[in-house]
């Protein structure tokens, strides 16, 4: 059976595709290298930073194993060394015991900033070429991207 050929469209979405992938392979890579040795690894720095955007709202592992789309002992786990850092505060649950809240707690919001602080030089690095307009257009078309997948990621 022939491979049907692409139209323009389908040649060009196939290869955001592609570019897209690349660029999360290299942008792993990068993250990788700064955050080795440093006070959290990149999974403690993303779950963290999690908390971030709702600094108030309480979260449960299973519904950061949701969000985050990691499996629960993964999630337990990373929880467990923010717990530990004090980073992050938990609450157990008045009616079920084995349930907990998890929310930043001050330190843990610091520390996130801190860390973006430390990364800046290399983010602004990134994007030192870009002019002003280029970085709004593209950010709002990953922000556009970034709503789409996450309310797509059943289908």
């Amino acid at each position: 059976m022939p491979v049907k050929e692409l139209n323009q469209r389908e040649q060009t979405e196939v290869r955001m595709t592609v570019l897209l992938g690349i660029i999360q392979q290299l942008m792993t890579t990068r993250q990788n290298r700064l955050f080795a040795g440093r006070e959290l690894s990149l999974s403690q720095f993303a779950l963290l930073n999690h908390f971030t955007h709702e600094p108030e709202r309480s979260w449960t592992v299973t519904e950061l194993a949701e969000v985050m789309e990691m499996n629960q002992p993964g999630i337990t786990k990373i929880v467990t060394l923010l717990i530990d850092k004090g980073l992050l505060q938990s609450t157990p649950d008045k009616t079920d015991k084995r349930k907990r809240f998890l929310t930043i707690s001050k330190k843990g919001l610091v520390q996130c900033n801190e860390t973006f602080q430390s990364l800046l030089p290399d983010i602004s690095q990134v994007f030192s070429e870009w002019d002003e307009r280029s970085l709004k257009q593209f950010h709002q078309q990953l922000e556009k991207l970034m709503l789409w997948l996450d309310s797509h990621r059943d289908n």
